[in-house]
């Protein structure tokens, strides 16, 4: 599965495109095939876009749940970035035990584990815009907020 981040497909079909461009010059053909499943039809629309502007040929855009796709062959690599903010989003316990058929016998998985972990934390301006939040009183409290922290100290 693909991320809607643009630039994170890039990353990763550069550097296949460098591998195999590598071996290529010591005399050793590499094919690589890349499939970017991808649900949100958004994020399809991002990805073939990018894949028009730069020209990639090697790359196969599927519009589908990775469930219930039916790939055309078995790979050698799986990479996903299903883990979100926390490792339970976006169903990825279950999507990616589903997606091992995919692989070949003896192929991998990146990444092969992951470990999510909550740390208690003092977030001074968190806490104040929460609290003066009037609008959702104590519903504010219990709100889950993903932010990307500043001045916080780890307790």
């Amino acid at each position: 599965r693909t991320s809607t981040r643009s630039h994170d497909h890039e990353y990763g079909l550069h550097a296949a495109d460098e591998v195999a461009a590598r071996l290529a010059k010591v005399g050793v053909p590499l094919r690589v095939t890349v499939y970017a499943v991808e649900k949100n039809p958004n994020a399809v629309v991002t990805l073939r876009n990018l894949v028009e502007m730069e020209g990639w040929t090697n790359l196969t855009i599927v519009s589908s749940d990775m469930r219930v796709w039916d790939a055309p062959e078995k790979a050698d690599i799986m990479v996903s970035e299903l883990l979100g903010s926390f490792g339970d989003n976006e169903l990825s316990p279950e999507c990616l035990d589903g997606a091992q058929m995919y692989l070949k016998e003896g192929g991998v998985s990146i990444p092969v584990s992951y470990t999510s972990y909550l740390a208690p934390l003092a977030a001074p301006k968190l806490w104040n815009e929460v609290r003066n939040n009037k609008f959702e009183g104590l519903k504010a409290f219990e709100t889950a907020y993903v932010v990307k922290l500043h001045n916080v100290v780890q307790l």
